[in-house]
């Protein structure tokens, strides 16, 4: 038996890499306000900062706006008479609605639900301009990305995530088919979807262990194993079936099912879960909607055996497990399988977080 290996967002938060889309969202708005302060003024296609009357400037150096101070200062110009702070772009300002007051955002659902009620419309030059204002987000989070990725050492002891990636499979944690013994993972398969390279120096240590291969599902900050591939992916949305009735193939240009086939790293996927019973670990994947056509597959394929979450400890009382559970049961059109696949809090363990060495 195989074991693939789901690898998300929180394996790199937990390396101290600033890389949810809040940190890159909240970077964005404090560079946007910060240019205003410098310069009196700023503007792109998505947001437009500055003062109502031309002739007035600032007299005096302003304290730059950070992550801690930057939502109250937005609230504070939208209050202010003499500025005009305006929202070029609805998906902007419902990204900023959702992170000013949950301080939480998934990025991807708020641009399916924007491109939504564009298509309602039924204005065209609307939904392109939907698409773009996406491009220009996705440009500027791979720049962002590629900041955060310069500034990271990987000085980490991996000890204990890669005995976690190699530890055997378990015959008390499998259900669905009779193990005579515990055995470790013929292969791993490391499913990357980060656009940055953090899982792999873990990888090599691995190679040492067990054959192991890495897939970046999402494509690369560097585009060597594909562009970055950022958009909806959920299939099964009753409102997604009806794009295929519209005939406009402007509402697929940011589907996630179609940019899987400009590379074989899909194709790759559906191989290996295709070859060989399997049993899968996630690692910092929310397991959020946006993914629900490629979750959905790994998880209801007949060759997955058990799903294990390796969930995020907050406190002695607290922890993501439960949330995780939820999520992956929207996965799940059969949900007595799901029952039979995922392994119960009690044999579970929270994420090992990497420590300095």
């Amino acid at each position: 038996m195989n074991r693939l290996i789901i690898i998300g967002n929180g394996f790199d938060l937990a390396h101290g890499i600033k890389s949810s889309f809040n940190d890159f969202i909240t970077d964005y708005f404090c560079n946007a306000i910060n240019t205003f302060y410098q310069k009196n003024s700023f503007n792109d296609i998505m947001l437009e900062i500055n003062f109502k009357d031309t002739y007035r400037i600032f007299t005096q150096k302003q304290e730059p706006a950070t992550k801690e101070t930057v939502y109250k200062i937005i609230h504070n110009l939208n209050k202010n008479i003499n500025i005009n702070f305006k929202f070029h772009s609805l998906l902007l300002e419902n990204v900023y609605g959702q992170i000013s007051k949950l301080k939480w955002v998934d990025l991807e659902t708020e641009f399916f639900d924007v491109l939504i009620k564009t298509k309602i419309s039924r204005d065209n030059e609307s939904i392109k301009n939907v698409n773009s204002q996406l491009e220009f987000l996705k440009i500027h989070l791979v720049k962002y990305l590629y900041s955060q990725e310069k500034q990271f050492s990987n000085i980490f002891d991996k000890t204990q995530l890669v005995e976690c990636f190699c530890e055997k499979i378990y015959s008390h944690e499998i259900v669905t088919v009779a193990l005579d013994e515990d055995k470790a993972p013929e292969n791993l398969y490391f499913l990357n979807f980060n656009y940055t390279k953090t899982i792999e120096d873990y990888i090599e240590s691995c190679k040492n262990i067990i054959p192991s291969n890495l897939n970046y599902i999402h494509g690369n900050l560097s585009g060597l194993h594909g562009n970055p591939i950022f958009g909806f992916g959920d299939e099964f949305d009753k409102r997604y079936v009806e794009f295929e009735d519209d005939k406009n193939n402007d509402l697929f240009k940011h589907i996630k099912s179609f940019e899987y086939l400009k590379t074989k790293n899909y194709y790759l996927l559906t191989r290996f879960i295709e070859s060989n019973e399997f049993q899968v670990q996630i690692y910092g994947h929310s397991c959020g909607i946006s993914d629900r056509t490629m979750l959905n597959q790994i998880f209801e394929h007949i060759n997955c055996k058990s799903i294990k979450i390796f969930y995020y400890k907050i406190d002695e009382q607290r922890n993501d497990f439960t949330d995780k559970t939820y999520e992956i049961s929207r996965h799940f059109k059969d949900k007595t399988m799901l029952r039979k696949k995922l392994i119960p809090f009690d044999l579970s363990r929270e994420m090992p977080q990497p420590m300095k060495s």
